[in-house]
């Protein structure tokens, strides 16, 4: 974990995504911040992300972090023209993981978060569309949503401009640049940018910008997504949810079609993907959707995409000062498709590393050296296992 807290004024964060936009609009209160980005801003894993927010249950075992990112979405809300679509979810359970959910169910309730685990005919009295004749039940949460991951992108941006940071938005990054242990600046096809800090944030492309002998572990992987059109129009009250069990996704779109989200696998060549959703996902959706929701027999295909995005061995992202790294270089990477929800944490926890000033939640869980020494073909772990 960086511990070093030199005065670092000019900070230089490469990627503009969700990731990058916070930690500048944290720093710029106080540093000269500059933002590089190859390509403009949520141009890759942020622009192509489900937008869900879900912090209560992505970290049921970190309240605070629950709490802080929570505030931050309900607090952000109305600013720079962004949105929180407030929404309740269901997170759909078979026999066999009951037990286990109501438990969780319990002890979120017992912290305070409105939470609760109901049976199937329960769920099914509130949400008349689903047959969950095969489960069980559903933790249930009253504190989730989700946002456009652009316009939070660009509402992020705006709020880092007001304090003083500036974006360069066609700047690819090429190397590094390091002197006696220190971090001095980043290489750009247009020339040397000196800097005091640098913050990578560029998503599966990290890796490839660290020096050579520092490693990050993080792997990138590709997930999915396809949007439906129902033969009726979603009500205001539809759920988002997750059928971890199937390992998908779902959240209705304002426009009452419904987004669902899955088809993920671990990756080499992130850069040979196409962006088009396989077949074989299309398939598989549309083999569950009318079995699991009413309407979708006759459902039309509007559009589905896929993205990659890379994964930690746990889950949770790393945000610090990766081993061997010269004095003065963080990442933000790692992210596990939960990018928007946790990015409330990046600009706080940056913050911690370089200046020394604790936010309200522990920045345990973000620290590089958790693993110890796991190899880059680490297991890739799903967050449906969540």
């Amino acid at each position: 974990m960086c511990s070093s807290h030199k005065e670092r004024d000019h900070v230089v964060i490469v990627g503009a995504g969700v990731a990058g936009c916070h930690a500048a609009r944290n720093l710029a209160v106080d540093h000269e911040v500059t933002v590089l980005d190859r390509s403009g801003i949520a141009a890759e894993a942020t622009g192509l992300s489900a937008g869900i927010i879900a912090p209560t249950l992505f970290y049921s075992d970190a309240p605070d972090v629950a709490r802080h990112a929570n505030d931050f979405f309900r607090e952000f809300d109305d600013s720079h023209g962004f949105t929180f679509t407030k929404r309740d979810r269901i997170d759909v359970m078979t026999e066999a993981e009951a037990t286990e959910a109501q438990e969780l169910a319990s002890r979120l309730s017992d912290e305070g978060f409105p939470v609760a685990y109901r049976d199937s005919s329960a769920v099914t009295e509130r949400y008349p569309q689903f047959n969950l004749a095969e489960f069980a039940g559903a933790v249930m949460y009253e504190d989730t949503g989700w946002v456009d991951p652009y316009t939070y992108a660009t509402a992020l941006q705006s709020a880092a401009r007001e304090r003083g940071a500036t974006f360069e938005l066609d700047a690819e990054v090429t190397d590094l640049v390091s002197d006696g242990g220190d971090v001095s600046g980043v290489e750009t096809a247009s020339g040397t940018i000196e800097a005091d800090a640098v913050v990578i944030a560029a998503g599966w492309r990290t890796s490839s910008l660290l020096p050579d002998g520092v490693d990050v572990q993080i792997r990138p992987y590709r997930t999915q997504v396809v949007v439906l059109e129902p033969e009726e129009q979603l009500s205001s009250e539809f759920p988002l949810g997750r059928v971890g069990s199937e390992h998908i996704y779902f959240r209705p779109e304002h426009n009452g079609d419904l987004l669902i989200g899955g088809g993920h696998y671990p990756i080499d060549d992130p850069a040979s993907y196409t962006t088009d959703v396989d077949e074989s996902f299309r398939l598989d959706i549309a083999d569950f959707v009318p079995e699991f929701v009413d309407g979708f027999d006759d459902a039309g295909f509007v559009n589905g995409w896929a993205g990659i995005d890379t994964a930690s061995p746990d889950t949770r992202p790393i945000i610090d000062a990766p081993r061997d790294a010269p004095d003065g270089l963080l990442v933000a990477a790692g992210f596990n498709g939960l990018g928007i929800m946790t990015s409330p944490v990046v600009g706080p926890t940056v913050r911690e590393r370089l200046t020394g000033e604790s936010p309200s939640f522990s920045t345990d869980l973000f620290a590089a050296d958790r693993f110890g020494d796991v190899s880059e073909s680490f297991e890739y772990v799903s967050t449906s296992d969540v």
